[in-house]
């Protein structure tokens, strides 16, 4: 399916720019960049803790260069396989609020930028860097600004089936959610550049985010309460299959601004 993916994507990414629904989570579906530092390994003797202060010197160098498109999380483990729990494992995510804001701020940052984040490379050193293209599948109205709960799921796109069955079944999903009482969003985010070969085969990263530990159990506990494994098979089942559900906590260390 990977193949067929790469070339339907583009086109469906400009269909996709319409509004699709008359519905009041997906008005229209917008794509946003989202990078990822991950594979990151910290040096001898440092934490998670210790990104606070190069994440204080980058901050300085953003505002005073009037960087106002970007938004970063530090995400650690707390559902993962090998985790972690000393603070020893971490993943940068950020977003810009357009590509276009993307590609201007990215080419001050090597051109003025560099030395700033050279604390950084002191904490740890990241050995892959990711760029993905981000739609909203649910949007989340109340958000945590401080930070959360998310959830990723590897995704691929049965044969024989295309992203506007997919875009159907979210309609569905959607109106499951809201009977159910569950908050928070989901997102799917697609494999756009710097994508390790190990994930050549996954056609989408599914996210979910959420304004807390306890925010995540109640939808757990709604999802279990209202059959919810059963309706997503009806509704996802013949469509896409995901695995290998990741949980981490989220921890904003920079918002864009709402402009």
């Amino acid at each position: 399916m990977k193949n067929i993916f790469k070339i339907i994507l583009v086109p469906f990414l400009a269909v996709m720019m319409s509004p699709v629904f008359a519905d009041d989570h997906m008005q229209t579906t917008d794509f946003f960049p989202v990078e990822f530092y991950h594979g990151c390994e910290f040096s001898r003797g440092k934490d998670v803790t210790d990104l606070e202060d190069p994440i204080a010197d980058w901050n300085e160098f953003e505002d005073e260069s009037g960087n106002d498109s970007y938004s970063a999380w530090v995400l650690t483990p707390i559902f993962h396989s090998n985790v972690d729990f000393n603070g020893e494992m971490a993943i940068w995510m950020g977003t810009w609020n357009s590509w276009s804001d993307m590609g201007s701020e990215l080419n001050n940052y090597f051109a003025n930028g560099t030395s700033a984040a050279e604390g950084f490379n002191k904490v740890w050193n990241c050995a892959n860097h990711s760029l993905t293209a981000l739609s909203v599948v649910r949007s989340n109205p109340n958000p945590n600004t401080d930070g959360g709960v998310l959830s990723f799921q590897s995704c691929t796109v049965n044969d024989g089936k295309s992203l506007a069955d997919l875009v159907e079944a979210d309609a569905k999903w959607n109106n499951f959610a809201d009977t159910a009482g569950m908050s928070g969003g989901t997102y799917r985010m697609f494999p756009t550049a710097g994508i390790m070969e190990e994930d050549d085969d996954v056609d989408f990263w599914q996210m979910s985010a959420v304004r807390s530990l306890e925010a995540w159990g109640a939808n757990a506990q709604k999802y279990v309460d209202n059959s919810g494994g059963l309706v997503q098979a009806s509704i996802y089942g013949d469509i896409v299959s995901c695995e290998d559900q990741e949980i981490y906590q989220a921890s904003n260390k920079r918002s864009a601004s709402a402009n």
